[in-house]
Protein backbone atom coordinates (compact mmCIF):
# COMPACT_ATOMS: atom_id res chain seq x y z
CA UNK A 1 0.00 0.00 0.00
CA UNK A 2 1.86 3.44 -0.96
CA UNK A 3 2.34 5.86 2.04
CA UNK A 4 -0.09 8.61 1.76
CA UNK A 5 -0.09 11.70 3.63
CA UNK A 6 -2.52 10.44 6.19
CA UNK A 7 -0.25 7.99 6.84
CA UNK A 8 2.82 10.28 7.68
CA UNK A 9 -0.10 12.08 9.65
CA UNK A 10 -0.89 9.11 11.91
CA UNK A 11 3.41 8.38 11.99
CA UNK A 12 4.20 11.76 12.86
CA UNK A 13 1.55 12.22 15.65
CA UNK A 14 2.52 8.55 17.21
CA UNK A 15 6.20 10.26 17.53
CA UNK A 16 5.54 13.64 18.73
CA UNK A 17 3.40 11.62 21.46
CA UNK A 18 5.64 9.31 22.39
CA UNK A 19 8.79 11.72 22.60
CA UNK A 20 7.14 13.79 25.66
CA UNK A 21 7.74 10.14 27.52
CA UNK A 22 11.60 10.28 27.65
CA UNK A 23 12.52 13.20 30.73
CA UNK A 24 15.67 14.68 29.90
CA UNK A 25 -22.03 23.97 -5.01
CA UNK A 26 -23.18 24.77 -7.86
CA UNK A 27 -26.38 26.82 -9.17
CA UNK A 28 -30.25 26.73 -8.92
CA UNK A 29 -31.75 23.46 -10.83
CA UNK A 30 -33.08 24.96 -14.06
CA UNK A 31 -34.19 23.75 -17.46
CA UNK A 32 -31.43 23.22 -20.01
CA UNK A 33 -31.13 24.72 -23.70
CA UNK A 34 -31.55 22.20 -26.24
CA UNK A 35 -28.34 20.16 -26.26
CA UNK A 36 -26.40 20.84 -29.68
CA UNK A 37 -25.56 18.61 -32.28
CA UNK A 38 -22.98 15.78 -32.66
CA UNK A 39 -21.71 15.72 -36.49
CA UNK A 40 -18.20 14.89 -35.12
CA UNK A 41 -18.76 11.02 -35.11
CA UNK A 42 -20.49 7.92 -36.74
CA UNK A 43 -22.81 7.80 -33.40
CA UNK A 44 -25.92 7.41 -34.75
CA UNK A 45 -27.63 6.81 -31.20
CA UNK A 46 -30.56 9.55 -29.89
CA UNK A 47 -29.24 11.79 -27.32
CA UNK A 48 -31.12 11.92 -23.93
CA UNK A 49 -29.59 14.84 -21.68
CA UNK A 50 -29.33 14.19 -17.82
CA UNK A 51 -29.39 16.01 -15.12
CA UNK A 52 -29.41 15.58 -11.22
CA UNK A 53 -29.55 17.84 -8.51
CA UNK A 54 -29.02 16.54 -5.03
CA UNK A 55 -31.45 18.20 -2.50
CA UNK A 56 -30.17 15.55 0.74
CA UNK A 57 -28.50 12.09 1.64
CA UNK A 58 -29.37 10.13 4.82
CA UNK A 59 -28.67 6.99 6.51
CA UNK A 60 -24.82 7.26 5.64
CA UNK A 61 -23.16 3.81 6.18
CA UNK A 62 -19.33 3.98 4.87
CA UNK A 63 -18.76 0.91 6.24
CA UNK A 64 -21.31 -0.85 4.80
CA UNK A 65 -21.56 1.16 1.95
CA UNK A 66 -25.38 2.14 2.12
CA UNK A 67 -26.93 5.51 1.86
CA UNK A 68 -30.16 7.48 0.74
CA UNK A 69 -30.15 10.13 -1.71
CA UNK A 70 -33.18 12.57 -1.97
CA UNK A 71 -32.49 13.99 -5.47
CA UNK A 72 -34.59 15.43 -8.88
CA UNK A 73 -33.54 13.55 -12.04
CA UNK A 74 -33.78 15.40 -15.44
CA UNK A 75 -34.24 13.90 -19.05
CA UNK A 76 -34.28 16.10 -22.11
CA UNK A 77 -34.54 14.71 -25.90
CA UNK A 78 -35.69 15.33 -29.11
CA UNK A 79 -36.37 12.06 -31.00
CA UNK A 80 -40.38 11.59 -31.57
CA UNK A 81 -39.76 7.86 -31.55
CA UNK A 82 -38.78 8.33 -27.35
CA UNK A 83 -42.21 8.46 -25.73
CA UNK A 84 -40.84 8.35 -22.25
CA UNK A 85 -37.32 8.32 -19.96
CA UNK A 86 -38.06 5.06 -18.88
CA UNK A 87 -35.18 4.06 -16.41
CA UNK A 88 -34.01 2.23 -13.77
CA UNK A 89 -31.27 3.02 -10.75
CA UNK A 90 -28.89 0.43 -11.14
CA UNK A 91 -26.75 0.68 -7.90
CA UNK A 92 -29.60 0.95 -5.89
CA UNK A 93 -33.48 0.71 -6.04
CA UNK A 94 -36.51 2.81 -5.27
CA UNK A 95 -37.06 3.72 -0.99
CA UNK A 96 -40.44 2.38 0.33
CA UNK A 97 -43.36 4.43 -0.08
CA UNK A 98 -45.53 5.11 -3.03
CA UNK A 99 -43.64 8.65 -3.31
CA UNK A 100 -40.24 7.22 -3.83
CA UNK A 101 -39.92 8.32 -7.66
CA UNK A 102 -42.60 11.16 -8.64
CA UNK A 103 -42.97 12.76 -12.15
CA UNK A 104 -43.02 16.37 -11.20
CA UNK A 105 -43.49 18.01 -14.54
CA UNK A 106 -43.27 16.63 -18.27
CA UNK A 107 -43.73 18.09 -21.69
CA UNK A 108 -44.49 15.91 -24.47
CA UNK A 109 -45.94 18.35 -27.13
CA UNK A 110 -42.78 20.21 -28.72
CA UNK A 111 -39.60 19.16 -30.29
CA UNK A 112 -37.88 19.06 -27.14
CA UNK A 113 -39.58 16.78 -24.67
CA UNK A 114 -38.62 16.65 -20.83
CA UNK A 115 -39.34 15.04 -18.02
CA UNK A 116 -38.68 16.23 -14.34
CA UNK A 117 -38.80 13.34 -11.58
CA UNK A 118 -38.17 13.57 -7.50
CA UNK A 119 -36.90 10.38 -6.57
CA UNK A 120 -35.89 9.02 -3.15
CA UNK A 121 -33.34 5.76 -3.46
CA UNK A 122 -31.24 3.35 -1.19
CA UNK A 123 -28.22 3.02 -3.06
CA UNK A 124 -25.34 0.93 -2.54
CA UNK A 125 -21.06 0.60 -3.07
CA UNK A 126 -18.52 -1.59 -2.34
CA UNK A 127 -16.86 0.00 0.85
CA UNK A 128 -13.00 1.08 1.01
CA UNK A 129 -12.17 0.50 4.79
CA UNK A 130 -8.43 0.11 3.90
CA UNK A 131 -7.75 3.51 5.61
CA UNK A 132 -9.97 3.42 8.39
CA UNK A 133 -10.58 5.29 10.69
CA UNK A 134 -9.61 7.93 7.52
CA UNK A 135 -12.80 6.81 5.47
CA UNK A 136 -13.63 7.93 2.20
CA UNK A 137 -15.17 6.97 -1.09
CA UNK A 138 -17.47 7.98 -3.92
CA UNK A 139 -21.19 7.96 -3.10
CA UNK A 140 -23.27 6.94 -6.77
CA UNK A 141 -26.39 7.63 -8.67
CA UNK A 142 -25.89 5.37 -11.36
CA UNK A 143 -29.27 5.21 -13.73
CA UNK A 144 -29.75 2.94 -17.23
CA UNK A 145 -32.61 3.08 -19.82
CA UNK A 146 -35.01 0.43 -19.61
CA UNK A 147 -36.27 0.44 -22.78
CA UNK A 148 -33.40 1.47 -25.30
CA UNK A 149 -30.33 0.11 -25.85
CA UNK A 150 -27.00 1.83 -26.61
CA UNK A 151 -27.18 1.63 -30.52
CA UNK A 152 -30.46 3.47 -29.72
CA UNK A 153 -29.60 6.09 -27.28
CA UNK A 154 -27.01 7.37 -25.23
CA UNK A 155 -26.93 9.44 -21.95
CA UNK A 156 -25.07 13.15 -22.21
CA UNK A 157 -24.86 14.65 -18.93
CA UNK A 158 -25.85 18.00 -17.73
CA UNK A 159 -23.11 19.44 -15.83
CA UNK A 160 -23.88 23.00 -15.36
CA UNK A 161 -27.55 22.09 -14.86
CA UNK A 162 -26.18 19.21 -11.74
CA UNK A 163 -25.07 19.74 -8.48
CA UNK A 164 -25.60 19.62 -4.90
CA UNK A 165 -28.42 21.34 -2.37
CA UNK A 166 -25.78 24.21 -1.32
CA UNK A 167 -26.91 24.26 2.18
CA UNK A 168 -26.81 20.67 2.63
CA UNK A 169 -24.08 19.20 4.70
CA UNK A 170 -23.26 16.07 6.17
CA UNK A 171 -21.93 16.37 9.87
CA UNK A 172 -18.75 14.82 10.09
CA UNK A 173 -17.94 14.34 6.17
CA UNK A 174 -16.79 16.84 3.82
CA UNK A 175 -18.18 16.61 -0.07
CA UNK A 176 -16.32 17.36 -3.04
CA UNK A 177 -17.67 18.53 -6.40
CA UNK A 178 -19.42 15.76 -8.47
CA UNK A 179 -18.72 14.60 -11.37
CA UNK A 180 -20.57 12.61 -14.34
CA UNK A 181 -19.24 9.48 -16.04
CA UNK A 182 -21.29 7.69 -19.19
CA UNK A 183 -19.94 4.03 -19.55
CA UNK A 184 -21.34 1.43 -22.14
CA UNK A 185 -20.76 -1.83 -19.66
CA UNK A 186 -21.42 -5.28 -21.37
CA UNK A 187 -22.85 -8.50 -20.20
CA UNK A 188 -22.64 -11.64 -22.01
CA UNK A 189 -25.05 -12.16 -24.49
CA UNK A 190 -26.90 -9.11 -23.28
CA UNK A 191 -27.57 -5.87 -24.81
CA UNK A 192 -25.50 -2.57 -24.02
CA UNK A 193 -27.17 0.08 -22.43
CA UNK A 194 -25.66 3.18 -22.00
CA UNK A 195 -25.15 4.21 -18.41
CA UNK A 196 -24.98 7.48 -16.66
CA UNK A 197 -22.98 7.98 -12.92
CA UNK A 198 -23.05 11.23 -11.20
CA UNK A 199 -19.97 10.84 -8.66
CA UNK A 200 -19.93 12.67 -5.33
CA UNK A 201 -16.29 12.14 -3.76
CA UNK A 202 -16.78 12.22 -0.07
CA UNK A 203 -14.46 12.40 3.10
CA UNK A 204 -14.60 11.73 7.02
CA UNK A 205 -13.17 14.90 8.80
CA UNK A 206 -9.98 13.53 9.92
CA UNK A 207 -9.39 15.70 13.14
CA UNK A 208 -12.59 14.33 14.41
CA UNK A 209 -11.29 10.96 13.38
CA UNK A 210 -8.16 11.43 15.41
CA UNK A 211 -9.72 12.66 18.49
CA UNK A 212 -12.26 9.23 18.13
CA UNK A 213 -9.69 6.53 17.06
CA UNK A 214 -5.98 7.56 17.50
CA UNK A 215 -5.82 9.89 20.50
CA UNK A 216 -7.05 6.99 22.59
CA UNK A 217 -4.28 4.39 21.92
CA UNK A 218 -1.75 7.22 22.47
CA UNK A 219 -3.20 7.89 25.99
CA UNK A 220 -2.38 3.98 26.62
CA UNK A 221 1.28 4.77 25.74
CA UNK A 222 1.98 7.50 27.46
CA UNK A 223 0.78 6.33 30.80
CA UNK A 224 3.03 3.23 30.11
CA UNK A 225 5.76 5.17 28.85
CA UNK A 226 5.24 6.78 32.39
CA UNK A 227 6.79 4.01 33.89
CA UNK A 228 10.69 4.57 32.43
CA UNK A 229 10.55 7.07 35.49
CA UNK A 230 10.05 5.00 38.11
CA UNK A 231 12.82 2.88 39.72
CA UNK A 232 13.04 -0.39 40.45
CA UNK A 233 15.11 -0.54 43.90
CA UNK A 234 12.00 -1.28 45.51
CA UNK A 235 9.95 -4.40 45.14
CA UNK A 236 6.27 -2.37 45.22
CA UNK A 237 7.89 0.00 42.38
CA UNK A 238 8.60 -2.70 40.09
CA UNK A 239 4.99 -3.68 40.89
CA UNK A 240 3.67 -0.33 40.17
CA UNK A 241 5.53 -0.68 36.96
CA UNK A 242 3.76 -3.65 35.57
CA UNK A 243 0.72 -2.33 36.64
CA UNK A 244 1.07 0.38 34.33
CA UNK A 245 2.33 -1.31 31.15
CA UNK A 246 0.46 -4.46 31.86
CA UNK A 247 -2.76 -2.41 32.13
CA UNK A 248 -2.28 -0.46 29.21
CA UNK A 249 -1.47 -3.16 27.14
CA UNK A 250 -5.15 -5.08 27.79
CA UNK A 251 -6.91 -1.82 27.86
CA UNK A 252 -5.35 -1.48 24.10
CA UNK A 253 -6.08 -4.78 23.18
CA UNK A 254 -9.39 -4.95 24.17
CA UNK A 255 -10.00 -1.13 22.41
CA UNK A 256 -8.90 -2.62 18.97
CA UNK A 257 -11.48 -5.45 19.61
CA UNK A 258 -13.99 -2.86 20.11
CA UNK A 259 -12.74 -0.82 16.65
CA UNK A 260 -12.60 -3.86 14.66
CA UNK A 261 -16.27 -4.81 15.77
CA UNK A 262 -17.11 -1.88 13.78
CA UNK A 263 -15.43 -2.65 10.63
CA UNK A 264 -16.32 -5.62 8.75
CA UNK A 265 -13.03 -8.11 8.28
CA UNK A 266 -11.36 -7.30 5.05
CA UNK A 267 -8.99 -10.12 5.29
CA UNK A 268 -6.12 -7.58 5.31
CA UNK A 269 -4.69 -5.02 7.85
CA UNK A 270 -6.43 -1.83 7.70
CA UNK A 271 -4.60 0.99 8.24
CA UNK A 272 -6.04 1.62 12.07
CA UNK A 273 -5.07 -2.52 12.59
CA UNK A 274 -1.15 -1.46 11.22
CA UNK A 275 -1.46 1.55 14.06
CA UNK A 276 -2.64 -0.76 16.57
CA UNK A 277 0.54 -3.36 15.72
CA UNK A 278 2.99 -0.39 16.87
CA UNK A 279 0.99 0.63 19.33
CA UNK A 280 1.32 -2.67 20.89
CA UNK A 281 5.26 -3.06 20.04
CA UNK A 282 5.00 0.01 22.34
CA UNK A 283 3.46 -1.49 24.89
CA UNK A 284 5.20 -4.48 24.97
CA UNK A 285 9.01 -2.87 25.04
CA UNK A 286 7.56 -1.28 28.16
CA UNK A 287 6.85 -4.49 30.09
CA UNK A 288 9.96 -6.33 28.76
CA UNK A 289 12.38 -2.95 30.25
CA UNK A 290 10.61 -3.11 33.34
CA UNK A 291 11.56 -7.23 33.83
CA UNK A 292 15.03 -6.31 32.67
CA UNK A 293 15.55 -3.44 34.86
CA UNK A 294 13.82 -6.02 37.89
CA UNK A 295 16.31 -8.83 36.83
CA UNK A 296 19.75 -5.93 37.04
CA UNK A 297 18.66 -4.58 40.15
CA UNK A 298 17.50 -7.69 42.16
CA UNK A 299 18.89 -11.44 40.45
CA UNK A 300 21.78 -10.20 39.13
CA UNK A 301 22.75 -7.56 41.39
CA UNK A 302 24.07 -4.89 38.74
CA UNK A 303 22.44 -1.89 39.36
CA UNK A 304 24.92 -0.11 37.58
CA UNK A 305 22.74 -1.75 34.28
CA UNK A 306 19.35 -0.79 35.37
CA UNK A 307 19.60 2.58 34.09
CA UNK A 308 21.69 1.99 30.80
CA UNK A 309 18.14 -0.62 30.28
CA UNK A 310 15.99 1.79 30.88
CA UNK A 311 17.54 4.78 28.96
CA UNK A 312 18.07 2.54 25.93
CA UNK A 313 14.90 0.86 26.21
CA UNK A 314 12.81 3.98 26.46
CA UNK A 315 14.22 5.10 23.08
CA UNK A 316 13.75 1.60 21.59
CA UNK A 317 10.34 2.08 22.65
CA UNK A 318 9.89 5.06 20.79
CA UNK A 319 11.65 4.19 17.51
CA UNK A 320 10.77 0.66 16.82
CA UNK A 321 7.17 1.40 16.45
CA UNK A 322 7.19 4.39 14.59
CA UNK A 323 9.89 2.27 12.13
CA UNK A 324 7.25 -0.73 12.04
CA UNK A 325 4.51 1.30 11.42
CA UNK A 326 6.48 2.79 8.57
CA UNK A 327 7.24 -0.59 6.97
CA UNK A 328 3.68 -1.98 7.64
CA UNK A 329 2.37 0.93 5.67
CA UNK A 330 5.22 0.70 2.53
CA UNK A 331 5.46 -2.91 2.16
CA UNK A 332 1.91 -4.59 3.60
Amino acid sequence: MRYTSRNMVMGILFLLMVLVLVPCVQGEFSLPPLPPADNSSNDTASKMQVGIYVISIDNLDMVKGSYTADFYLYFQWTDPSIEEAHFELINGEPSQGADSIQLNSENKSGPIKYEWYRVRGDFRIIPNNMDYPFESGTLKIQIEDLDHDRAHLKYVPLTEESGIEPGFVIPGWKLGDPTFSVTDPTYPGAPTYSRLSYNIPITNDMLASLLQTVVPPLLFCFIAGLSFLIHVRETDLVGLRYSLTTGMLISAVMYHFSQVGLVPGLGVLKLFDKFMIAVYLFLAITVVVTTFCYLAEHQWKRSDLVTPINRYGAVAAILMPVVLFWMLVTLV
